[in-house]
């Protein structure tokens, strides 16, 4: 056992162990640095002098020989931080590549698709959180991921730059990255020529902005799209109806009313009717939709009112005592001729055609009507229109409003054959005996019951017809004498009779025959679609942060490369760690106070041990041997020099 010798010996004994213990720790003064080390002598140290040097030289070689063969250990135990090991931020940028790209993608769908269907109340209430939420929350992840990579990068730095050997107290013990806002924190790194942490903070700004990109990402807009056709019941097809109940001539009557009525009161047409076409009527699938359109192929009652004028103007004869005139037009050759009174300033009726060759007039259920007008006012004058319908059945596209049930539009596609195609089974009757393609002109019955109110009917009709074309012409822009001094009641009255007809067609062409008919609906739906901005920044975004952090971290990387951690940074056992058994407890005793910790620190240097990992000062044993590696600063392109790859959980 060794001897021990006093304090203030001039030399040790031989054989004595030299350690340098710091003044102030034999005399400690709590207000004041230790401004020297003293050499104690203990039994065992080694002479000073030359053998002491060669001693020193061969310590310093098999310090080194010891770092090497620490370097090239086994460094399963080697700390790094989770976000920095290669598996991970690999993976992270792997995800942040692939949602740039799936967020590309589904904005291709989107327009393709126009958007998702969803339902009314997206925009408000529980659907609006739905859509909105989950992308914001994925965000969120990937922005906290790359903000605790930010975090590990601020905190290794001061090791990294205590590895790469000489650094300042403020690029090294002062330094604390974590504790400066993310907005001025790269503006410090770039003065310290820290570049890796202020790409990473600069990197940590952009990734800021990715949640309220992503809340915007989703919006709902009001899209006119169909619905997949559905199939509903077609009520009604084409065929003779030879109900006894029309025979009472009501729906006739009611029929001319609404053509009067849609003249005098500008009403529309009734339902299934538009334009001189009728179609068969058919449920509307209302289910579906209540403000929209249907469209649906279908059959169809063209009918023709076939108006013309006179070949020759109207001929008037006044009678011989004064009490009215005599009038007549020819036809093809086919004379009309009628008398008026002079009771009333206006005069119009309506009758039928007969015996004329140049028309079937054999019955007067399909022969031409007349519709005759006279006035005396400014002067007597007179005009005849002669209307000899015809009817066309087609197969049509047929479009109805929802929201008014109102056929709004109709196509022909061709002329309809008996049995062949939908709906056409029944019109044989039609095309057939007994009509054979003929019109019924809906003024004169061959086989009108002798009933007095029947009878009263057909009168109205008559009556109730030439007065809407009267009125007509009345309420014409060119008023009614000029309507008569031009001749236009033929253009007037085929307006009316063309109401009339398809209106009288629903009734006497087409029968109750339910069929399932297929139909599209059109409306304004909810969609939801990508907002084509907010895709095209979130993926530039995720697509720069994923170029950068993959910059960033193969940099960071190669420059802790010789960093050999054994444990998490950061706490004070670890600080304890770093400093134990070092000149630093020294320096730092009993400073408390930011400058007096500045104040002890400054104008020394510092690295740390890679032997002990300990931290080193300039000039103390030790600090020359603690140097890097040579090649450190080769760079990462180069590959990894010798005894230096990294740890095995990087």
């Amino acid at each position: 056992m060794s001897s021990a010798y006093g304090i203030g010996s001039t030399s040790p004994p031989p054989g004595a162990r030299v350690v340098i213990v710091g003044e102030s720790r034999m005399n400690a003064s709590l207000d004041s640095p230790p401004q020297s080390f003293k050499q104690v002598d203990m039994p065992g140290a080694v002479p000073a002098g030359g053998d002491h040097a060669k001693h020193t030289d061969l310590n310093s070689e098999k310090l080194y020989k010891a770092s090497e063969e620490t370097r090239d250990a086994p460094s399963d135990a080697q700390w790094v931080p989770i976000p920095l090991r290669t598996w991970f931020w690999i993976s992270y940028v792997c995800v942040l590549v692939a949602g740039a790209i799936a967020l590309e993608v589904a904005l291709h769908y989107s327009h393709k698709n126009d958007g998702w269907p969803t339902k009314d109340n997206a925009e408000k209430g529980v659907l609006h959180y739905v859509y909105t939420l989950p992308p914001v929350g994925v965000t969120m992840i990937l922005v906290g991921i790359w903000a605790w990579t930010d975090v590990e990068v601020k905190r290794l730095q001061p090791y990294v730059d205590l590895l790469h050997g000489g650094s300042p107290p403020q690029r090294s013990l002062l330094l604390d990255y974590t504790r400066t806002h993310n907005a001025l924190v790269w503006f410090e790194a770039t003065s310290n020529r820290h570049y890796i942490v202020a790409l990473a903070s600069l990197m940590a700004l952009v990734a800021l902005s990715f949640q309220p990109i992503a809340a915007a990402l989703f919006s709902v807009r009001d899209v006119y799209k169909s619905f997949p056709d559905t199939s509903v019941n077609n009520l009604r097809a084409i065929s003779l109806n030879q109900d006894e109940q029309i025979q009472d001539l009501t729906s006739f009557l009611g029929a001319s009313g609404l053509a009067s009525a849609s003249i005098v009161y500008g009403l529309g047409d009734p339902e299934f009717v538009h334009g001189g076409y009728t179609v068969g009527a058919l449920e509307l699938p209302l289910n579906l939709a209540t403000n929209g359109t249907l469209k649906t192929n279908t059959t169809a009652i063209l009918s023709d009112p076939g108006c013309r004028d006179p070949d020759q103007p109207v001929t008037l004869n006044r009678l011989s005592d004064g009490s009215g005139w005599n009038n007549s037009a020819t036809f093809n050759g086919c004379q009309y001729s009628w008398q008026v009174n002079n009771n009333s300033v206006h005069l119009f009726g309506a009758q039928t055609m007969s015996n004329c060759t140049a028309f079937d007039t054999t019955d007067s259920s399909f022969a031409p009507a007349i519709f005759w007008f006279f006035t005396y006012s400014p002067k007597a004058m007179a005009s005849v229109t002669l209307c000899a319908p015809q009817i066309t059945l087609l197969n049509v596209e047929a479009t109805i409003d929802l929201a008014s049930t109102n056929l709004t539009q109709v196509r022909p596609l061709g002329n309809l054959t008996v049995g062949q195609g939908q709906f056409s089974q029944y019109a044989g009757n039609i095309t057939g005996a007994p009509l054979y393609g003929r019109a019924y002109n809906g003024l004169n019955w061959t086989n009108l019951i002798s009933d007095p109110f029947v009878n009263a009917r057909a009168g109205a009709i008559q009556l109730q017809l030439p007065a809407a074309v009267f009125q007509n012409a009345v309420q014409s822009a060119e008023g009614l004498t000029t309507a008569f001094v031009n001749n236009t009641f033929a253009s007037l009255s085929a307006t009316v009779y063309r109401k009339y007809l398809s209106n009288v067609a629903s009734l006497l062409y087409f029968v109750n025959a339910p069929q399932p008919i297929s139909v599209t609906v059109w409306t304004f739906q909810k969609r939801l679609f990508l907002s084509d901005v907010a895709v095209h920044l979130l993926s530039v975004g995720m697509l720069v942060l994923a170029l950068f952090g993959t910059i960033m971290h193969l940099l960071h990387r190669h420059d802790r490369r010789g960093l050999r951690l054994l444990h998490a940074p950061g706490t004070l056992a670890s600080a304890a760690a770093f400093t134990a058994q070092t000149p630093m407890a020294e320096l730092l005793d009993g400073r408390q106070r930011p400058e007096d910790i500045s104040q002890a620190l400054q104008n020394l240097r510092f690295r740390i041990d890679p032997l002990r990992m300990k931290i080193v000062t300039e000039g103390e044993p030790g600090f020359e041997e603690a140097h890097s590696p040579p090649g450190w600063r080769r760079s990462f392109f180069g590959g990894t020099p010798k005894n230096e790859g990294p740890p095995k959980n990087e």
